[in-house]
């Protein structure tokens, strides 16, 4: 349920009175009530303490206690409201600030131009809204490795899936197996809560080989239906190049009647930093056998370019942090840009990933990205709710086009 306007707490923080005025009369105007004042940001944190406060408009160019310090601030005392970055610096700086009130926790509504106009003023506030209070990770039920042991003899490990497209047709091409952990009594437990555990504690391989040995069931079945997806396993370095895993998908594949070039190894590019001459060996091995070999994350390490040069990859994966509003971002958008020509003339298929609505979407599209991942598209699912979300996904098509 929408709180009523005239119950929005509003904190406009602006050293210079006749905009912060003007801000407070625009305010009012749009139906809100009359919002708190403050000069400075020692003036705004003394309020917040004080006050009850849902949404500060905050400058950031002010003497004293400057934008960015009182967002610091705001963050270190736990503010949970909105916040709209009221500035006439340029875009690359005010981005900058934005990203760093995300990496503080704080919820930034975006950007406020000066002078400022009554319909950005209207739509930014309009998009806050009360939001609960997440459940502090330290309360979550401890996890033992004793319990993800048992978990993976009672086959709590399954897979979801998450569906690829194409950018050009938004054809369904593929999907990529993510694990998830079915517990009896917890419910559904994310991978970041079980992954690092698994890692330490040595019951990464096993935890593999269980995605792996589902993953390929599911796909033979789609095979024999009719639908030979593409299939994406994300897979450890640790066990990729430590463990048995290439034996065991070469094995589990002729098993199960999949063929190899339906399957796309996602690793990230730091793997392979350690033991260059072994990494060649081994992917060198998974592309002979026919199998497709994607570097993940691309651009989030140091030796990126060197890696591509010298590994047999056939995908690149653009990470979300570069996709997720690509197209209202000049920096990320040159970015995608250069690295889609840089794929193109390596003649590797490109995947971006975290594309979360329609500008990003098309976007991409405008550039020759081949394939979307993101919940634009589709969240991950099991298996069984992939035919549900293709027919949803074609009746849509229409809204994509528009």
């Amino acid at each position: 349920m929408n709180t009523p306007r005239a119950e929005i707490a509003i904190l406009v923080v602006e050293d210079n009175p006749f905009q912060r005025k003007a801000l407070s009369h625009q305010t009012r105007a749009l139906g809100y009530r009359t919002p708190l004042e403050a000069g400075d940001g020692e003036a705004a944190l003394t309020l917040c303490q004080q006050h009850k406060v849902d949404i500060v408009l905050c400058d950031l160019h002010m003497p004293g206690m400057d934008g960015m310090a009182l967002l610091r601030r705001l963050s270190l005392n736990g503010f949970r409201g909105g916040i709209i970055l009221a500035s006439a610096l340029k875009d690359d700086v005010v981005e900058a600030v934005r990203r760093m009130g995300h990496a503080y926790g704080l919820r930034v509504l975006g950007r406020l131009d000066k002078p400022a106009s009554l319909g950005q003023l209207a739509g930014l506030l309009a998009s806050w809204g009360p939001q609960e209070v997440p459940p502090a990770a330290a309360s979550d039920p401890l996890i033992a490795a004793a319990d993800l042991r048992l978990a993976l003899t009672r086959g709590e490990i399954v897979p979801w899936y998450q569906p690829k497209v194409s950018l050009r047709t938004g054809e369904w091409l593929g999907v990529e197996a993510l694990t998830r952990w079915q517990h009896p009594t917890l419910g559904l437990i994310a991978p970041a809560r079980f992954i690092p555990l698994a890692e330490e504690s040595g019951l990464i391989d096993p935890l593999s080989e269980c995605l792996i040995e589902q993953s390929l069931g599911d796909a033979a079945n789609w095979h024999q239906a009719g639908r030979p997806l593409r299939l994406a396993i994300n897979l450890s370095s640790h066990s990729l190049i430590e463990g048995r895993l290439c034996d065991l998908l070469i094995a589990r594949c002729q098993l199960r009647g999949v063929a190899p070039k339906l399957i796309t190894l996602e690793v990230t590019e730091s793997a392979f930093v350690r033991d260059l001459g072994h990494s060649l060996e081994l992917l060198s091995r998974l592309r002979m056998h026919g199998f497709g070999l994607s570097i993940d994350d691309f651009g989030t390490g140091y030796s990126s370019l060197q890696q591509l040069s010298q590994l047999p990859f056939t995908e690149l994966k653009l990470d979300r942090g570069f996709v997720d509003r690509c197209h209202q971002d000049p920096v990320r958008l040159a970015i995608i840009e250069s690295t889609l020509i840089l794929a193109r003339k390596m003649g590797l298929r490109t995947v971006a990933e975290g594309v979360e609505d329609k500008g990003t979407w098309d976007q991409l599209a405008r550039l020759g990205c081949d394939e979307c991942q993101g919940y634009y598209a589709g969240r991950p699912m099991p298996a069984d709710q992939l035919p549900g979300w293709h027919a949803d996904w074609l009746a849509n098509e229409p809204d994509r086009q528009a």
